[in-house]
Protein backbone atom coordinates (compact mmCIF):
# COMPACT_ATOMS: atom_id res chain seq x y z
CA UNK A 1 0.00 0.00 0.00
CA UNK A 2 2.82 2.38 0.84
CA UNK A 3 4.55 1.73 -2.51
CA UNK A 4 1.29 2.43 -4.37
CA UNK A 5 0.88 5.65 -2.36
CA UNK A 6 4.42 6.72 -3.15
CA UNK A 7 4.01 6.07 -6.88
CA UNK A 8 0.68 7.89 -7.05
CA UNK A 9 1.80 10.89 -5.07
CA UNK A 10 5.09 11.12 -6.97
CA UNK A 11 3.16 11.17 -10.25
CA UNK A 12 0.77 13.80 -8.92
CA UNK A 13 3.61 16.06 -7.76
CA UNK A 14 5.44 15.77 -11.07
CA UNK A 15 2.26 16.69 -12.92
CA UNK A 16 1.66 19.58 -10.51
CA UNK A 17 5.16 20.94 -11.04
CA UNK A 18 4.82 20.73 -14.81
CA UNK A 19 1.52 22.59 -14.71
CA UNK A 20 2.93 25.24 -12.38
CA UNK A 21 5.88 25.87 -14.69
CA UNK A 22 3.41 26.17 -17.56
CA UNK A 23 1.60 28.97 -15.65
CA UNK A 24 -1.50 26.90 -14.86
CA UNK A 25 -4.17 28.74 -12.83
CA UNK A 26 -4.43 28.27 -9.05
CA UNK A 27 -6.63 25.49 -7.72
CA UNK A 28 -10.24 26.52 -7.33
CA UNK A 29 -11.06 24.95 -3.96
CA UNK A 30 -9.37 24.93 -0.55
CA UNK A 31 -6.52 27.22 0.46
CA UNK A 32 -3.79 27.56 -2.12
CA UNK A 33 -0.32 27.16 -0.60
CA UNK A 34 3.22 26.56 -1.79
CA UNK A 35 6.27 24.89 -0.29
CA UNK A 36 8.80 27.41 1.03
CA UNK A 37 11.56 24.79 0.92
CA UNK A 38 12.27 21.46 -0.71
CA UNK A 39 10.90 18.85 1.70
CA UNK A 40 9.29 15.43 2.04
CA UNK A 41 5.58 14.75 1.72
CA UNK A 42 4.43 11.80 3.87
CA UNK A 43 1.60 9.26 3.55
CA UNK A 44 0.46 10.09 7.13
CA UNK A 45 1.35 12.66 9.77
CA UNK A 46 4.52 10.92 10.91
CA UNK A 47 8.07 10.87 9.57
CA UNK A 48 8.08 7.07 9.81
CA UNK A 49 5.53 6.73 6.98
CA UNK A 50 6.28 6.48 3.26
CA UNK A 51 7.37 9.75 1.63
CA UNK A 52 8.35 11.48 -1.59
CA UNK A 53 10.51 14.58 -2.09
CA UNK A 54 8.69 17.71 -3.26
CA UNK A 55 10.43 20.79 -4.70
CA UNK A 56 10.37 24.33 -3.28
CA UNK A 57 7.56 26.59 -4.62
CA UNK A 58 5.34 23.63 -5.55
CA UNK A 59 1.72 24.82 -5.28
CA UNK A 60 -0.84 22.50 -3.65
CA UNK A 61 -4.06 22.75 -1.61
CA UNK A 62 -4.11 22.92 2.18
CA UNK A 63 -7.05 20.92 3.58
CA UNK A 64 -6.31 21.41 7.29
CA UNK A 65 -3.62 21.15 9.95
CA UNK A 66 -3.07 19.81 13.46
CA UNK A 67 -0.11 19.46 15.83
CA UNK A 68 2.29 21.03 13.35
CA UNK A 69 1.26 18.80 10.43
CA UNK A 70 -0.67 19.93 7.35
CA UNK A 71 -2.81 17.78 5.08
CA UNK A 72 -2.26 18.75 1.44
CA UNK A 73 -3.74 17.46 -1.78
CA UNK A 74 -3.55 17.72 -5.53
CA UNK A 75 -6.16 16.27 -7.92
CA UNK A 76 -7.46 13.84 -5.31
CA UNK A 77 -4.08 12.66 -4.00
CA UNK A 78 -3.47 13.43 -0.33
CA UNK A 79 -0.30 13.66 1.75
CA UNK A 80 1.14 15.30 4.87
CA UNK A 81 3.89 17.85 5.34
CA UNK A 82 5.19 19.89 8.27
CA UNK A 83 3.10 23.06 8.49
CA UNK A 84 6.17 25.28 8.73
CA UNK A 85 7.09 24.39 5.13
CA UNK A 86 3.90 25.92 3.70
CA UNK A 87 3.25 29.54 2.70
CA UNK A 88 -0.12 30.90 1.62
CA UNK A 89 -0.27 32.07 -1.99
CA UNK A 90 -2.59 34.87 -0.85
CA UNK A 91 -1.06 36.39 2.33
CA UNK A 92 -3.50 37.56 5.03
CA UNK A 93 -3.23 41.16 6.22
CA UNK A 94 -2.73 41.61 9.97
CA UNK A 95 -1.79 44.29 12.49
CA UNK A 96 0.72 44.17 15.34
CA UNK A 97 -1.29 44.60 18.58
CA UNK A 98 1.68 45.71 20.69
CA UNK A 99 5.41 46.09 20.18
CA UNK A 100 6.55 42.68 18.89
CA UNK A 101 9.93 41.04 18.43
CA UNK A 102 10.62 39.84 14.88
CA UNK A 103 12.78 36.72 14.48
CA UNK A 104 14.69 35.20 11.58
CA UNK A 105 12.90 31.89 12.24
CA UNK A 106 10.53 30.74 14.97
CA UNK A 107 12.15 31.69 18.28
CA UNK A 108 15.66 32.09 16.83
CA UNK A 109 17.83 35.18 16.28
CA UNK A 110 15.97 38.44 16.79
CA UNK A 111 15.98 40.71 13.74
CA UNK A 112 14.30 43.73 15.31
CA UNK A 113 10.99 45.01 16.64
CA UNK A 114 7.70 45.79 14.89
CA UNK A 115 5.96 48.69 16.67
CA UNK A 116 2.26 48.62 17.57
CA UNK A 117 0.06 49.11 14.51
CA UNK A 118 2.61 47.82 11.99
CA UNK A 119 0.87 46.20 9.01
CA UNK A 120 2.18 42.72 8.16
CA UNK A 121 1.05 39.94 5.83
CA UNK A 122 0.79 36.41 7.28
CA UNK A 123 1.91 33.66 4.93
CA UNK A 124 2.26 30.70 7.28
CA UNK A 125 2.64 29.26 10.77
CA UNK A 126 5.37 27.50 12.74
CA UNK A 127 4.04 26.47 16.14
CA UNK A 128 3.01 29.61 18.04
CA UNK A 129 4.78 31.87 15.54
CA UNK A 130 3.31 33.47 12.42
CA UNK A 131 5.48 33.67 9.32
CA UNK A 132 5.03 37.26 8.13
CA UNK A 133 6.29 39.53 5.39
CA UNK A 134 5.89 43.08 4.16
CA UNK A 135 3.47 43.84 1.31
CA UNK A 136 6.01 43.21 -1.46
CA UNK A 137 7.38 40.05 0.16
CA UNK A 138 10.92 41.44 0.15
CA UNK A 139 11.21 41.26 3.96
CA UNK A 140 10.19 38.20 5.99
CA UNK A 141 10.32 37.11 9.61
CA UNK A 142 8.44 35.46 12.46
CA UNK A 143 6.22 37.08 15.11
CA UNK A 144 4.30 35.48 17.98
CA UNK A 145 0.81 34.93 16.54
CA UNK A 146 -0.75 36.10 19.82
CA UNK A 147 0.62 39.59 19.09
CA UNK A 148 -1.25 39.90 15.79
CA UNK A 149 -4.79 41.11 15.11
CA UNK A 150 -6.94 40.65 12.03
CA UNK A 151 -8.56 44.02 12.67
CA UNK A 152 -6.93 47.43 12.50
CA UNK A 153 -5.27 48.44 15.76
CA UNK A 154 -6.57 51.66 17.31
CA UNK A 155 -4.23 54.55 16.67
CA UNK A 156 -2.81 53.07 13.47
CA UNK A 157 -2.53 55.55 10.61
CA UNK A 158 -2.07 53.21 7.69
CA UNK A 159 -3.00 55.63 4.93
CA UNK A 160 -2.85 59.13 6.40
CA UNK A 161 -3.93 62.07 4.29
CA UNK A 162 -0.47 63.56 4.78
CA UNK A 163 2.69 62.18 6.41
CA UNK A 164 2.49 64.56 9.37
CA UNK A 165 -1.07 63.46 10.20
CA UNK A 166 0.41 60.50 12.13
CA UNK A 167 1.89 62.94 14.65
CA UNK A 168 -0.21 64.43 17.48
CA UNK A 169 -1.19 67.92 16.35
CA UNK A 170 0.59 69.61 19.26
CA UNK A 171 3.92 68.07 18.16
CA UNK A 172 3.78 68.93 14.44
CA UNK A 173 6.12 71.59 13.12
CA UNK A 174 4.94 74.35 10.78
CA UNK A 175 8.40 75.88 10.25
CA UNK A 176 9.08 75.57 6.53
CA UNK A 177 12.22 77.72 6.39
CA UNK A 178 15.73 77.09 7.71
CA UNK A 179 15.82 80.78 8.64
CA UNK A 180 13.58 80.08 11.63
CA UNK A 181 14.13 77.61 14.48
CA UNK A 182 16.66 74.92 13.53
CA UNK A 183 14.88 72.43 15.78
CA UNK A 184 11.50 73.10 14.19
CA UNK A 185 12.89 72.99 10.66
CA UNK A 186 14.60 69.66 11.40
CA UNK A 187 11.32 68.23 12.67
CA UNK A 188 9.37 69.73 9.76
CA UNK A 189 11.61 67.87 7.31
CA UNK A 190 11.44 64.62 9.28
CA UNK A 191 7.64 64.63 9.63
CA UNK A 192 7.24 65.11 5.90
CA UNK A 193 9.44 62.09 5.21
CA UNK A 194 7.16 59.70 7.15
CA UNK A 195 6.38 56.69 5.00
CA UNK A 196 9.51 56.99 2.85
CA UNK A 197 11.09 53.56 2.16
CA UNK A 198 13.91 52.19 4.28
CA UNK A 199 17.03 50.95 2.46
CA UNK A 200 20.37 49.71 3.80
CA UNK A 201 22.03 51.56 0.92
CA UNK A 202 20.08 54.76 1.45
CA UNK A 203 19.59 57.30 -1.31
CA UNK A 204 18.05 60.42 0.31
CA UNK A 205 15.52 61.85 -0.22
CA UNK A 206 14.08 58.72 -1.92
CA UNK A 207 15.17 56.11 0.63
CA UNK A 208 16.69 56.27 4.11
CA UNK A 209 18.35 54.33 6.86
CA UNK A 210 18.27 55.71 10.41
CA UNK A 211 21.58 57.59 10.23
CA UNK A 212 20.91 59.08 6.80
CA UNK A 213 17.54 60.36 7.98
CA UNK A 214 19.19 62.18 10.89
CA UNK A 215 22.01 63.42 8.66
CA UNK A 216 19.58 64.67 6.02
CA UNK A 217 17.29 66.56 8.43
CA UNK A 218 19.82 68.05 10.85
CA UNK A 219 22.30 69.01 8.10
CA UNK A 220 19.56 70.74 6.11
CA UNK A 221 18.94 72.95 9.16
CA UNK A 222 22.67 73.61 9.62
CA UNK A 223 25.36 72.39 7.25
CA UNK A 224 28.03 70.25 8.87
CA UNK A 225 26.00 69.51 11.98
CA UNK A 226 25.96 65.71 11.59
CA UNK A 227 28.21 62.77 10.84
CA UNK A 228 26.78 59.97 8.72
CA UNK A 229 26.52 56.78 10.78
CA UNK A 230 24.61 55.81 13.91
CA UNK A 231 27.90 55.01 15.64
CA UNK A 232 29.62 58.31 14.86
CA UNK A 233 26.47 60.32 15.52
CA UNK A 234 26.00 58.69 18.92
CA UNK A 235 29.61 59.27 19.95
CA UNK A 236 29.95 62.79 18.52
CA UNK A 237 31.32 64.70 21.52
CA UNK A 238 30.64 68.06 19.89
CA UNK A 239 27.14 67.68 21.30
CA UNK A 240 26.01 67.36 24.93
CA UNK A 241 25.01 63.88 26.04
CA UNK A 242 21.43 63.91 27.38
CA UNK A 243 19.78 61.45 29.78
CA UNK A 244 16.27 60.09 29.25
CA UNK A 245 14.84 62.38 31.92
CA UNK A 246 16.32 65.52 30.33
CA UNK A 247 15.38 64.97 26.69
CA UNK A 248 13.98 67.93 24.78
CA UNK A 249 12.30 68.39 21.42
CA UNK A 250 14.82 68.11 18.59
CA UNK A 251 17.36 65.93 20.43
CA UNK A 252 19.03 63.06 18.62
CA UNK A 253 18.12 59.71 20.23
CA UNK A 254 20.64 56.85 20.35
CA UNK A 255 19.72 53.20 20.90
CA UNK A 256 21.65 50.02 21.67
CA UNK A 257 19.89 47.53 19.39
CA UNK A 258 22.78 45.20 18.47
CA UNK A 259 24.69 42.90 20.80
CA UNK A 260 28.13 44.43 20.31
CA UNK A 261 30.59 46.71 22.10
CA UNK A 262 29.13 50.08 21.11
CA UNK A 263 25.88 51.57 22.43
CA UNK A 264 24.70 53.53 19.40
CA UNK A 265 23.37 51.23 16.69
CA UNK A 266 20.18 53.12 15.85
CA UNK A 267 19.14 56.79 15.96
CA UNK A 268 16.00 58.89 15.77
CA UNK A 269 14.75 62.47 16.10
CA UNK A 270 12.83 63.32 19.27
CA UNK A 271 9.56 65.23 18.98
CA UNK A 272 8.67 65.41 22.69
CA UNK A 273 5.91 63.76 24.76
CA UNK A 274 7.50 60.34 24.18
CA UNK A 275 7.39 60.38 20.36
CA UNK A 276 10.23 60.19 17.84
CA UNK A 277 10.76 59.75 14.10
CA UNK A 278 13.21 57.21 12.70
CA UNK A 279 13.86 54.97 9.70
CA UNK A 280 12.96 51.44 10.80
CA UNK A 281 14.70 48.41 9.29
CA UNK A 282 11.81 46.20 10.49
CA UNK A 283 8.91 48.30 9.24
CA UNK A 284 10.98 49.22 6.17
CA UNK A 285 9.98 52.87 6.28
CA UNK A 286 10.39 56.18 8.05
CA UNK A 287 7.92 56.07 10.90
CA UNK A 288 6.67 57.48 14.19
CA UNK A 289 7.38 55.44 17.34
CA UNK A 290 7.02 55.73 21.10
CA UNK A 291 9.91 56.15 23.51
CA UNK A 292 7.66 56.02 26.58
CA UNK A 293 7.58 52.23 26.98
CA UNK A 294 8.47 48.96 25.31
CA UNK A 295 11.44 48.11 23.13
CA UNK A 296 12.76 51.59 22.44
CA UNK A 297 12.65 52.66 26.07
CA UNK A 298 14.55 49.48 27.04
CA UNK A 299 17.22 49.98 24.38
CA UNK A 300 17.63 53.76 24.78
CA UNK A 301 21.27 54.72 25.47
CA UNK A 302 21.32 58.54 25.52
CA UNK A 303 20.44 61.63 23.55
CA UNK A 304 22.57 64.32 21.91
CA UNK A 305 21.51 67.96 21.91
CA UNK A 306 22.24 69.07 18.34
CA UNK A 307 20.47 72.45 18.51
CA UNK A 308 19.35 74.60 21.41
CA UNK A 309 16.73 76.54 19.45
Amino acid sequence: MSNRFARCLRTALIVALALMLAAAPALASGISVKLNASTKVYKSATTSSASVKAPKNLQVTLNGYKNGWAEISYQGYTGYVKLKYLDRCDPVKAYVKSSAAVYRSAGSKKLGTAPKGTVVYVVGMDGSYAHVQNKSGSVKGYIKSSLLSATKVEGTAENPSSPASEIPKSLRSTTKSRNGSKIEYTIYLAQNLLGKPYAEKANPPKTFDCANLAYFCYSAAKKGSMLNSALTQGYDERYQKISYENLKRGDLLCFDTVDDADLSDHVGIYLGSGYFIHASSVAKKVMLSSLSSGYYKRTFSWGRRIFNS
